[in-house]
């Protein structure tokens, strides 16, 4: 509800200062979410089909933005940009809202082996900063197709928004895909899947670094759909087993430490992306350099993370 209320407070900005502390504020707003909504997925499903309630969570971001690509500059055009944004800050509002009204504590606990503070004293040592730091590290990927597309490729701004929807929708079958993948095809472990990931990420940018600019998008959809499944849709592969290493009774406040470091992430390699393609004219460069850090990403988590074993995660009688 804070996130809409201050995204709609942006669309009424009169100068930047306001739609700066608008949006600061709607972001803190955002923050609750993954936190929140993950520790309501490790308490409601046991861990054989958690990635894949997690993975359903976790559309609900690529779904707004196929929406918000295909409806966004047509609402634009109709109602101005200020009208758009109110809009989206007010369906942002009403969900939250309903979220909070329908919401219900599961009766009992489904995995209950950190679930006291004693218990999960005990656990400390072994659920420290450094395993999580390997899990944030070893999926944080920037996706940076649209303006690559843009500018590199030549599309227009038209089907470039039609591209982010079709990686979008891509990130929707990820999220769901790798899911199930993870609970069924591998019974319930988390690495290999990410890991697997991983690998055909850094595949996925040596292709778009050896891509002739001016490419058709006929060649090109493909390739951005597959990117949409792997570099955006790994997510709750990911949060599944950041909850499943801190344990529930810490999930909350693991989550916002990973997503934390996540943003610093985005901080720094954006600018440096960007600089990159500035310094070279070229994006081959920079999305060489995005698939070596996908590399070390994911040998630093088949080296150093040590994946929980399901005995002690136990959620199924």
């Amino acid at each position: 509800m804070v996130l809409g209320l201050f995204t709609t407070a942006a669309a009424l900005a009169p100068s930047f200062g306001w739609a700066f502390g608008s949006f600061f504020f709607a972001g803190l707003g955002y923050s609750f979410l993954n936190p929140a909504s993950t520790k309501g997925v490790m308490a409601w499903f046991y861990r054989d089909e958690r990635t894949t309630a997690m993975g359903i969570k976790q559309t609900g971001v690529p779904a707004g933005g196929v929406l918000a690509a295909l409806l966004g500059p047509a609402l634009v055009l109709w109602v101005g940009w200020r009208g758009a944004l109110a809009g989206f800050g007010a369906m942002n509002f009403l969900f939250g809202f309903l979220f909070w009204a329908l919401w219900r504590d599961p009766r009992e606990e489904r995995d209950n082996p950190d679930a006291s503070p004693r218990v999960a004293e005990k656990v400390r040592d072994r659920l420290g900063v450094r395993r999580l730091l390997n899990v944030s590290l070893g999926t944080a990927l920037i996706t940076f197709l649209p303006l690559y597309l843009k500018e590199a490729m030549g599309l227009s701004a038209y089907w470039a928004s039609r591209a982010l929807a079709l990686t979008q929708a891509g990130a929707m079958i990820g999220r769901i895909g790798w899911g199930v993948v993870s609970d069924r095809l591998f019974k319930g472990r988390r690495k290999v899947v990410l890991i697997l990931v991983g690998a055909l990420s850094a595949v996925i940018t040596l292709l778009l670094s050896l891509m002739p600019g001016g490419t058709g998008i006929a060649i090109i959809a493909p390739l951005i759909f597959v990117a949409g499944i792997c570099m955006v849709g790994y997510q709750g592969v990911s949060y599944a087993l950041i909850g499943e290493i801190a344990g529930k009774a810490r999930t909350g406040a693991a989550m916002g430490f990973v997503i934390s470091v996540n943003s610093i992430g985005a901080i720094f390699g954006t600018p440096l992306f960007g600089y990159l393609v500035d310094a070279t004219g070229s994006y081959s460069v920079a999305w060489q350099a995005l698939g070596g850090a996908v590399l070390i990403g994911i040998v630093g988590l088949g080296v150093f993370l040590k994946e929980p074993h399901g005995e002690r995660l136990a959620a199924v009688p």
